[in-house]
Protein backbone atom coordinates (compact mmCIF):
# COMPACT_ATOMS: atom_id res chain seq x y z
CA UNK A 1 0.00 0.00 0.00
CA UNK A 2 1.16 3.53 -0.71
CA UNK A 3 0.06 6.67 1.15
CA UNK A 4 0.71 10.02 -0.51
CA UNK A 5 0.86 13.06 1.77
CA UNK A 6 1.16 16.70 0.66
CA UNK A 7 1.76 19.41 3.25
CA UNK A 8 0.40 21.99 0.79
CA UNK A 9 -3.15 20.82 1.53
CA UNK A 10 -3.02 21.78 5.22
CA UNK A 11 -2.30 25.20 6.70
CA UNK A 12 -1.10 23.85 10.05
CA UNK A 13 2.11 25.35 11.38
CA UNK A 14 5.18 23.17 11.59
CA UNK A 15 4.88 22.38 15.32
CA UNK A 16 1.27 21.18 14.94
CA UNK A 17 2.23 19.27 11.79
CA UNK A 18 4.98 17.45 13.69
CA UNK A 19 2.56 16.38 16.44
CA UNK A 20 -0.15 15.42 13.93
CA UNK A 21 2.22 13.34 11.81
CA UNK A 22 3.75 11.69 14.89
CA UNK A 23 0.27 10.58 15.92
CA UNK A 24 -0.43 9.41 12.36
CA UNK A 25 2.73 7.29 12.22
CA UNK A 26 1.80 5.52 15.45
CA UNK A 27 -1.13 3.89 13.59
CA UNK A 28 -0.95 4.88 9.91
CA UNK A 29 -3.67 2.65 8.52
CA UNK A 30 -7.26 3.69 9.00
CA UNK A 31 -6.31 7.26 9.91
CA UNK A 32 -7.19 10.30 7.82
CA UNK A 33 -5.46 13.68 7.75
CA UNK A 34 -5.99 16.75 5.51
CA UNK A 35 -2.54 16.19 4.02
CA UNK A 36 -3.33 12.65 2.84
CA UNK A 37 -4.22 13.08 -0.80
CA UNK A 38 -4.05 9.48 -2.05
CA UNK A 39 -4.12 5.95 -0.72
CA UNK A 40 -3.08 3.48 -3.38
CA UNK A 41 -3.51 -0.27 -3.08
CA UNK A 42 -0.52 -1.50 -5.03
CA UNK A 43 -0.99 -5.12 -4.02
CA UNK A 44 1.93 -5.10 -1.59
CA UNK A 45 0.11 -5.70 1.67
CA UNK A 46 3.33 -6.34 3.59
CA UNK A 47 4.97 -3.00 2.65
CA UNK A 48 3.58 0.43 3.51
CA UNK A 49 5.25 3.08 1.36
CA UNK A 50 4.92 6.74 2.31
CA UNK A 51 5.44 9.61 -0.12
CA UNK A 52 5.47 13.07 1.45
CA UNK A 53 5.60 16.26 -0.61
CA UNK A 54 6.70 19.46 1.14
CA UNK A 55 8.68 22.58 0.27
CA UNK A 56 9.21 21.50 -3.37
CA UNK A 57 10.78 18.26 -2.13
CA UNK A 58 9.63 14.71 -1.67
CA UNK A 59 10.42 12.13 0.95
CA UNK A 60 9.83 8.49 -0.02
CA UNK A 61 10.29 5.62 2.34
CA UNK A 62 9.02 2.19 3.30
CA UNK A 63 7.65 2.27 6.84
CA UNK A 64 9.83 -0.21 8.71
CA UNK A 65 9.37 -0.83 12.44
CA UNK A 66 12.60 1.08 13.13
CA UNK A 67 11.50 4.12 11.11
CA UNK A 68 8.03 3.98 12.58
CA UNK A 69 9.48 4.27 16.08
CA UNK A 70 11.36 7.48 15.24
CA UNK A 71 8.49 8.93 13.20
CA UNK A 72 5.99 8.21 15.98
CA UNK A 73 8.11 10.33 18.34
CA UNK A 74 9.17 13.22 16.11
CA UNK A 75 6.83 13.20 13.12
CA UNK A 76 7.88 13.34 9.48
CA UNK A 77 10.74 15.76 10.25
CA UNK A 78 12.60 12.74 11.64
CA UNK A 79 13.64 12.01 8.04
CA UNK A 80 14.01 15.59 6.74
CA UNK A 81 17.51 16.67 5.79
CA UNK A 82 16.36 20.27 5.24
CA UNK A 83 14.70 23.04 7.25
CA UNK A 84 10.96 22.90 6.40
CA UNK A 85 8.73 25.97 6.23
CA UNK A 86 7.25 26.96 9.57
CA UNK A 87 3.94 28.32 8.25
CA UNK A 88 1.75 27.16 5.36
CA UNK A 89 -0.89 29.21 3.54
CA UNK A 90 -3.32 28.60 0.69
CA UNK A 91 -4.57 25.08 1.39
CA UNK A 92 -8.23 26.02 0.99
CA UNK A 93 -7.52 27.64 -2.39
CA UNK A 94 -5.74 24.48 -3.57
CA UNK A 95 -8.61 22.21 -2.44
CA UNK A 96 -11.20 24.48 -4.11
CA UNK A 97 -9.18 24.49 -7.34
CA UNK A 98 -9.14 20.71 -7.40
CA UNK A 99 -12.86 20.61 -6.72
CA UNK A 100 -13.64 23.06 -9.56
CA UNK A 101 -11.51 21.10 -12.02
CA UNK A 102 -12.95 17.74 -10.99
CA UNK A 103 -9.44 16.43 -10.42
CA UNK A 104 -8.04 14.33 -7.66
CA UNK A 105 -4.67 15.21 -6.10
Amino acid sequence: MKIVMHRGFCDAGLSFCARCSATFFQKPTGTDRPCIVKVIDDGQADVLEIVLYTDQRSLRFALTPELQEGLALEGWEYLADFAPALIRRGANRRWQGLKRNGATP
